[in-house]
This record gives structure tokens, sequence and C-alpha cells, in this order.
């Protein structure tokens, strides 16, 4: 049996859908009345969601295979040799996709934020050290001496003109740390932060769709439904096995939740560390290379005929019917939110005469006072 296929792979995206929601008002018995009750008059909306597609990439292949493959062998169509063997490889895909990102972000952390975070220590302690005149706390001694001064920046000790004995590199350096510019530097976590949100809302568009809104049933016989009515056509998981949920949550889910907030800490901890604005911005897009590694390897390695049976497979949506209401069309906003607060509370922030440190540990306790003594430097610098 030949299952038909259309279109060629779409870009990286949210669960992407070509299909028309339905929109109406509510049709329960209780809609006249509670429509006349309405201060407004204006009656109630509802939206029922279609079913969605999987994203073109390894987790969705991995997902398409595993539950189309398995139906596929329940019902006792197709050779179980390819089915078996396409299982087989889309999950031997799926875990090299998972072990390049782990090992690539450990050894982003060892060779590449490591060595930052060494240098950006070094240049802030040898700006406390001129700066209060000696009047220093030893804060930590490894791996790196880092002294903090006593009192801050308009405390007794702290002496503005004293910058101008540090050296042109040292005064370079301690411009250049990222929290020198803390506007600019919260924008660039923001909106990396909003890169690792996108897949985290993701995730759990998936688990929704896959684990709580999709039926339980005891055997993958009646998983999948034609979902047009045309046999051979498109297919959508109607129902799936308990065994089937934990292996999907086990094996493709929560391996890319954590993933994803790993490099999320990673990758703030690294951009804390850049010492160069220009490198900044560089760095937070080669960030994204790793989460787009899914998508590469599925565009370089996956067979035409896989690729067509992902496009004609569908889920059920997130949320199945979504009556109007103000967190229907403002709900996700709160992502941003939550980008936001979790930028300001790891880098912290800074009143006026005091400051919050936040959970960053490459300058820990850092005093806030570089941006004000950098000022004339940075006119002067960056002038065009």
């Amino acid at each position: 049996k030949i299952f038909k296929g259309a279109g060629a792979p779409c870009a990286q995206g949210t669960m992407r859908d070509s299909r028309t929601a339905k929109i109406g008002g509510r049709n329960d018995s209780d809609s006249e009345s509670e429509s006349n009750d309405n201060d407004g008059g204006y009656e109630a909306m509802e939206c029922e969601w279609p079913n969605v597609g999987l994203d073109e990439d390894i987790f969705g292949l991995s997902i398409c295979s595993l539950t189309r493959d398995f139906w596929l062998l329940s019902v006792k169509k197709g050779d179980p040799v390819n089915r078996y063997s396409r299982v087989l490889t889309s999950f031997t895909l799926l875990f090299g996709c998972l072990a390049i990102q782990i090992f690539l972000l450990s050894q982003v952390k060892r060779f590449v934020s490591a060595k930052a975070v060494h240098d950006v220590r070094i240049a802030y302690d040898r700006f406390e050290h001129v700066m209060y005149d000696g009047h220093t706390t030893v804060f930590a001694e490894t791996p790196t001496l880092e002294r903090r001064g006593i009192g801050g920046e308009l405390g007794q000790f702290f002496n503005k003109t004293n910058f101008y004995k540090l050296s042109d590199e040292d005064q370079a350096s301690a411009c250049r740390i990222p929290l020198s510019q803390p506007m600019f530097f919260w924008t660039v976590l923001f909106v990396w932060s909003l890169v690792c949100m996108r897949e985290i809302r993701v995730t759990k568009e998936l688990f929704l769709s896959l684990v709580k809104n999709t039926e339980t049933c005891p055997s993958m016989v009646n998983a999948l439904e034609d979902e047009d009515g045309v046999e051979g056509g498109a297919f959508v998981i109607a129902r799936l096995t308990i065994g089937m949920k934990v292996i999907l949550t086990m094996l493709v889910l929560l391996p890319r939740f954590g993933i994803t907030c790993y490099l999320l800490w990673v990758g703030c901890r690294w951009l804390l560390a850049t010492n160069n604005f220009a490198d900044l911005i560089l760095n937070s897009v080669a960030l994204e290379f790793i989460l787009c590694l899914k998508d590469v390897l599925y565009l370089a390695m996956v067979p035409r005929r896989s690729q067509l049976d992902l496009a004609d497979t569908t889920i059920k949506p997130p949320q199945p019917k979504e009556p109007e209401s103000l967190a229907a069309f403002t709900g996700t906003v709160s992502w941003g939110l939550v980008a936001a607060a979790w930028v300001t509370c790891y880098m912290g922030f800074r009143g006026f005469g005091w400051h919050v440190n936040g959970w960053q540990q490459v300058l820990r306790e850092y005093q806030w006072d570089v941006h004000n003594v950098c000022t004339q430097w940075v006119l002067e610098r960056y002038a065009v």
C-alpha cells in the first residue's frame, strides 16, 4: 500500500498546519439565554481547532515512525523488516542528534564558556583593585583571584579618576563587560531566551497533543485513522497505548526539554562572559545552530519516503476547543513575560543607589560600578 504525501519539508517552527479552524457561536442549549443575559448583547464565539501537523525535523520523524510503523505492524501491513528498519533508523538519527547536541554543549562549556568566564573575572578583578585603591575584600581565590571593592560605587573608597591609571587593555576589558551596558545586554539575553522558549513551548504542545489529548487504547491496532476519509491519504494519531505514550515522553519530549533548558543556561553564561560587544551578537546567533541540528539532520539524511509519511501524519491539537476570551488572544504573551523574568532574575538589576545580584555565577557579587565610569570611554571609542 502506497501512502501519498504532499509538499517538500517546511522550515522549522511551531507545529505547522494548513487547515482552517472552525469558528462559530456556541450551540449548546443555554447559549440563547446566556446571550440575552450578556449586558453587551454579544454572542460568545468558540474556536474548534483542527488536527495539526508534526514539525518536519528529527523529533517529528521519531514520533511519526514510532506510531505509524507500529500501527502498520499491528494491522499486519507491509514487510515487518522494513517497518523495524525504519524505526531503528529514525531512532538512530534521534539518538545521534541528542548525542551531538550533548557533546557540543559539554565542549562549549569546557572550552568556550569556561575560558570566557576566566578572562572576564580577571578583568573585573583588576578594575576593582585599582578603582578602590586596594580597599577590597577577597571574594574568592580559586580558580582565579576575585576581589570586590568595599562600599561600592557610592562608598568612600571608590575613586573615579583611578580609571585612567588602568592600562588601555585593562580599560577596554572592563568597559566591554556585558553588564557594563545592562540594557543592551538584557535585550540580547531576552532574544536568546525567546529562542529557547519557543522550543519549550513546542515541547509542551506536543506533550498536550500526544499524551494528554490523545485517547488511550489497549492496542496500536486502532491508533491511526484516515483523517479525510480517503484511504491512503493523511492519517491522524487518534489513539495511543500507555506504553507508547511513556516511550514518546521519555525518549523524545523529555530529552528535548532538558537539552533546551541546559542550552539556555549555558548560553546565558557564555554571553555574560563575552568581553566584546560585536562577539555578543555573533555568539548569540552561533548558539542557535545547536538547536537547529535537528533540522539539518532531517533535511540531509532522512529518505524522501519518510518525509512524505511525516507530511501526511497529524496529531490532535493541544487544545481541541477554545472559547473566545482575553486569555485566548493574549495568553501566549506570557511566554515573553517568562523570558523577561528569567533574564532579569539571571543578570540582576540596578536601582538608584542600590542593586540586586542575579542568579548568574560569572561575576559573583558584581558591584554594578562599571557603567558610569566607562561612559566617556564608550563615547570616545565608539564615536563615528
